[in-house]
Formats: C-alpha cells, sequence, structure tokens
C-alpha cells in the first residue's frame, strides 16, 4: 500500500478543535474553565499545535539556534554529583570515595555552613586539602567546590595539589563557587570592601587560567538561592541572567575579555516540581544566555554551563517519603532541559543531617533516570512539543523583560541594594504563603492529606527545620530563605509538644454522601494540626450523637451533614454543646450563618477557609479551654 497511513483523514485546525471544545462545554465559558494562568503569570491553554509555535524565532531550524537549542552534540548525558558536606575531612573524604563506588560520577564538597569562614582552619595545612581528595582522581572525577568567600584558598590548594601530582591539567573538571554576589543576597553584605569585590574575582578568573583549560569555572551565579526564597521561575531566569551581566560588565573593564570571563561561569539552577515549567526554564535559559552574550558583541557562541540542584522550597519534614516523588519529577526535569550535571539533595535534608540511605536513594534516583529510563541517550529529548516550545518561548520574551526592567536600574547589585529584588520576590512570598494557608498550593502529607499517626518531634534538628540565618550584620536586607512547609509543621509541632493530642469529635448525621463528604474534609482538615480524630459512621438521631460527643473527651465538635439538614439540627447541637465543646460546623451555608452565629455557633471550616490561620486559632482555644 503506497497511501499513507492518516491521507483519509483531512487536517483539523485549531479553530476547529476550539469549537469542538466549547460546543462539549455546553455553554461554560472556554476561558475560564480550561485556561489558567502559572505561578509566572503565564497563560496556560488546554491544548497546542504547529501554528502556536510556528512564528518563533526560538524554533528556528538553522544550525546555530540548534546549538542553543540543546547544548549537546552527541547524547544528552550528564554528570551525577552527590554533595558532602565537609566538617570532618577524613569522614568527607569516606563518604566521597563511597559515593563514587555506588555510582556517583563527580563529589560536591560543600563547608558547612558554621564554619564558611574559618577554611583556613578546617584546611591548616596543604596535606589535610590533600586529605580530602586522597583516592579521588581529580582526571577522573569531576568535582565542585562549595567555599564562598574561602574559594581563594581552595584555588592555591588546588593549584598545590596539581603540581604535586603532576596532573594533566586538560583532563581535570573543577568548579569552584565563587560568587560574591550571591553572598550578598543572602547575608545583605559584602565578605570584602565592595570596591575590591570585581578586582578579587578578576584575579581568580586569572589564576585559573593558568590552572585549568575551559572545562573548569570558577565564577557561580546562584539562581537556585532565589528558588530556595519561593521566587518564581521566571524571576530565577532574569536575575541570575542581571547577575551575569553584573559579572561580565564589571569585571570585564578590568581588563578580562567577556569571553574568557563567560567561559568560567556556572549557573547553579534550582529544580522544583513544576514540571513542564521548571523543562522549559533550561531551554530558556540557553537562548537568554547567548542573547545576553549578543548584546557584548561576542560573535561565536559560548555554550552555558548549567548545573541544577533540587530546590528545597517544597519539601517537608511531615510525610517526607513524598519528597523522593518530588525529587524525581525534578531530577526529570532537569535532565530533560539539558542541563550539565545535577545533584539531588537527600529526601530528609531539611529537617535532619542525611543519613547513608537517604544519601542513597538520592542518588538512585540519577542512576534510574540515566541506565534504566536511559534519559541520557536523546538530545533535545524535549525538542518539538508544541507545549514545551510554547512555555520555552513565554519565558524567553516574560523573563527578558524583567531582565531589562533591572538592567536600566542600574543593574543587579544597584536593584538589590535600593530593594527592589527584595520586593519582587516577597510579593511572591505573600502570594505563595496565601496560597497554601488556602491549599491552593497543595503540599502533600502537610497542608493537605496529612499521615494522622505521624510524629517527627524526636527526629527533627530545629537549626536545619527553621534553615540558615544570615552571617555578619546586614547592610542591605538579604532575602529569606525559608519553606513553604514551614508553618503548617510549626502548628503540628506545637501539637506534639503537648501532654496528650486534642481530639476532634465528627458528629456525623442525615444526608450519607453530605455527612461522609464533610467527615472527610475534616479529618483532613484537623489532620494537618495533629489532632486526633474522632470519626463515626453517622447518628440515627441528634440526640443520640450530641450524648456521645459528651462523653468523648474531645475538645473540638464538628457537625457534619447537608446544608438543607443544618436549620432543624444546629440550634439544638449548639445549644447542648457549646458550654463544654467547641462546636464547628463543616460547610458554610450563606443563608443560615447569620442565624447560626446569633445563638452561639463562631467556627465554621469550608474550602474557602484559610487553614493556616483556622489552625492558628484552634491551638490557641484548645490550650485556653483545657490543660495539657
Amino acid at each position: 500500500m503506497s497511501e499513507k497511513l492518516f491521507s483519509e483523514f483531512p487536517p483539523v485546525t485549531a479553530q476547529q478543535w476550539k469549537e469542538f471544545i466549547i460546543k462539549e462545554l455546553k455553554g461554560a465559558d472556554f476561558e475560564k474553565k480550561l485556561m489558567w494562568k502559572s505561578p509566572e503569570g503565564i497563560t496556560i491553554k488546554p491544548f497546542y499545535t504547529k501554528a502556536d509555535v510556528s512564528e518563533f524565532v526560538y524554533t528556528a531550524d538553522s544550525s546555530s539556534w540548534v546549538d542553543i537549542r540543546r547544548n549537546q552534540k552527541k547524547d544528552n548525558n550528564w554528570i551525577i554529583f552527590e554533595e558532602i558536606y565537609v566538617a570532618d575531612i577524613d569522614k568527607a573524604n569516606q563518604q566521597a570515595c563511597d559515593a563514587l563506588k555506588r555510582g556517583a560520577e563527580g563529589v560536591e564538597f560543600i563547608v558547612q555552613p558554621k564554619i564558611h569562614f574559618e577554611l583556613t582552619t578546617l584546611f591548616k595545612t596543604q596535606q589535610d586539602f590533600d586529605r580530602l581528595l586522597q583516592n579521588i582522581s581529580l582526571e577522573q572525577t569531576p568535582v565542585r567546590f562549595i567555599a564562598g568567600c574561602s574559594s581563594g584558598i581552595v584555588l592555591s590548594m588546588l593549584d598545590e595539589y596539581i603540581q604535586q601530582h603532576k596532573l594533566d591539567k586538560t583532563k581535570i573538571q573543577v568548579h569552584i563557587d565563587y560568587d560574591p554576589i550571591g553572598h550578598l543576597v543572602l547575608n545583605g553584605n559584602f565578605f570584602t570592601a565592595e570596591e575590591n569585590m570585581y578586582p578579587q574575582a578578576s584575579s581568580l578568573l586569572k589564576y585559573a587560567d593558568s590552572l585549568f583549560d575551559e572545562h573548569s569555572t570558577v565564577l557561580a551565579i546562584n539562581g537556585y538561592y532565589f528558588q530556595d526564597a519561593g521566587a518564581t521561575i521566571l524571576q530565577e531566569l532574569a536575575f541570575s541572567l542581571a547577575i551575569a551581566a553584573d559579572y561580565l560588565t564589571n569585571i570585564s573593564e578590568l581588563g578580562l575579555s567577556v569571553e574568557s570571563i563567560a567561559k568560567r561561569m556556572t549557573f547553579n539552577f534550582g529544580v522544583a516540581s513544576n514540571y513542564f515549567m521548571e523543562i522549559a526554564k533550561f531551554r530558556a535559559a540557553r537562548f537568554l544566555w547567548s542573547k545576553l552574550l549578543e548584546a557584548y558583541d561576542i560573535k561565536s557562541y559560548i555554550p552555558i554551563h548549567m548545573h541544577a540542584v533540587t530546590t528545597t522550597w517544597n519539601k517537608t519534614a511531615y510525610d517526607p517519603y513524598v519528597n523522593l516523588l518530588r525529587l524525581t519529577t525534578e531530577a526529570m526535569s532537569a535532565v530533560l532541559g539539558g542541563v550539565d550535571s545535577l545533584t539531588v539533595k537527600p529526601f530528609d535534608a531539611v529537617y535532619k543531617s542525611p543519613d547513608s540511605f537517604s544519601q542513597r536513594l538520592s542518588r538512585n534516583i540519577q542512576l534510574l533516570l540515566k541506565e534504566e529510563v536511559h534519559l541520557d541517550r536523546v538530545i533535545d529529548p524535549a525538542g518539538g512539543s508544541y507545549y514545551v516550545e510554547s512555555l520555552t518561548q513565554s519565558l524567553i520574551e516574560e523573563a527578558w523583560k524583567i531582565f531589562l526592567q533591572i538592567y536600566q536600574s542600574g543593574g543587579f547589585v544597584q536593584s538589590f541594594k535600593n530593594g527592589s529584588i527584595q520586593s519582587m520576590i516577597e510579593e511572591v512570598q505573600q502570594r505563595r504563603n496565601m496560597a497554601i494557608a488556602m491549599r491552593q498550593e497543595i503540599l502533600l502529607g502537610t497542608n493537605q492529606y496529612p499521615n494522622l499517626n505521624e510524629k517527627i518531634k524526636e527526629q527533627v534538628v530545629p537549626c536545619i527545620l527553621k534553615g540558615l540565618m544570615p552571617s555578619g550584620k546586614p547592610v542591605y536586607k538579604p532575602i529569606s530563605l525559608y519553606r513553604g512547609a514551614e508553618a503548617f509543621e510549626q502548628i503540628r509541632l506545637e501539637t506534639e509538644q503537648l501532654s496528650r493530642r486534642p481530639k476532634v469529635f465528627l458528629l456525623t448525621y442525615g444526608n450519607l454522601a453530605m455527612r461522609k463528604a464533610r467527615a472527610n474534609f475534616t479529618i483532613n482538615f484537623f489532620g494537618c494540626a495533629g489532632y486526633e480524630i474522632i470519626d463515626n459512621p453517622g447518628f440515627s438521631t441528634v440526640e443520640e450523637g450530641i450524648m456521645a460527643a459528651k462523653q468523648s473527651n474531645a475538645e473540638i465538635v464538628v457537625i457534619c451533614s447537608s446544608d438543607e439538614e443544618y436549620p432543624a439540627i444546629v440550634p439544638s447541637i449548639v445549644q447542648e454543646l457549646k458550654n463544654e465543646k467547641i462546636v464547628v460546623l463543616a460547610g458554610y451555608p450563606k443563608e443560615y450563618v447569620e442565624q447560626f452565629k446569633a445563638i452561639g455557633l463562631e467556627h465554621f471550616i469550608h474550602i474557602k477557609s484559610n487553614v493556616l490561620d483556622t489552625l492558628k486559632t484552634f491551638n490557641s482555644l484548645v490550650k485556653e479551654k483545657c490543660s495539657f
């Protein structure tokens, strides 16, 4: 048969698809029902076609744009990194060697925050530094050093190490995390006099040029700081680009070429659970980088070096194994987006020091994606997806607008000094905090569907749970790193501190479907505070329910029935229980609310409740009413 398989089917236009969908909606508004805005403000459509991407410059099939879009020539390989916290040199070396034996391809040495400014004390001699790298071949193993303001010391000791061991510099891949602007972002101050910041960076870059070839980098742009502060993907892209522009402009004025600076840069992006948007982010970053280089009149494209690290913002201490699902989708996004390397943080790192088990699971996520799912085999696997291509183009356009706004305001550092960067992030933080409180943004196991019997008090390290404090005295307002789950976790930890858990009695009556639905809603609602729930199959009479509630030893009684039945049952329940219990109504029947309030019913829980604030109120009421 010479005919093509689908030749008998006529082509269908986007307009025809839309008309069919509108018909199926039976009068419902197409845009309100099926179109929505992402947290970045990008409008998401229910379907995409070739027409949506036909005019995008980004999707042009020329050789120059192809290089920018996919960054890889032969495959989609990436380097599997594992974090190693350096507090004890010998222990860190042992962990690194073990990780490399078990599948890690690179190691990321991180100096503990409490000794961040004491690296010279940690490495008292060159021999101490050599011990850290014992049995690790720098010619075969990529290594990252997160040393902050002590990067110069690390570079000097690396120089000595390379000379002592007569290593081939062309085979070494080392990445040093020197980011003075990032220090300003986190701490609100410079770790050296501001006028010395760029000269120091210039000196380090020149030093690196004498040590390494183009595979190694020294200057870092840590975009993941913004993700860990709750910022949007657009902000992370734009802020990272603006920081890179500050470095390129100010360091090149000291004599180094823009090309030499650009080749020594690494972009360290965060990756969260907005799956397709994160894929598009990494693809957009490549194009934005090329656009920035064009502004500096760079004729030949210098590939962007992208490292990804899974964000902590959306990770939870309660129901922590859900973090493994989050980490898996995040790792997939980073890989499908085409990163050069990836660090997957252990699932329990947000509330305690990771152990060998959690480190193994994090390592295995990447190993599975590479060895079993084979995501390393296909160049630009998301290429050609109308949806992802459209998202990529939207991120390019919107991130560039924010970048230009920052650039026209004097650059990133100046914008940070005057507080505009912080204001943009805080606006998003407030919006996301409210979305979590209202359960519009779901943190599974924390603000929705909690494990009712879970306790973590004995496992939590408080200083880790609350996050790191800025070091030194802030001159400018630092950004606030936190996790979206913190406020809910605090409520539940307060419950765990009590001598016994508060009890919630469900007085279920009447319509079977409605009482079960509202009982389940109530269980989920108060479960987020760690309360003990006393469920019931349904009482045959209101009097029977009242009697059982009185005998339950519960502090809170929630009435669960239908709106139609509430007028007949609520008055007697409230009258009998309001002096002994905290009476709550599941639902919000508008036509009866004022009537119920008049007889003493004060509390309602429903789908539009601010769950966080409501639970805080109940925590206070329970403590006031009862002795724990």
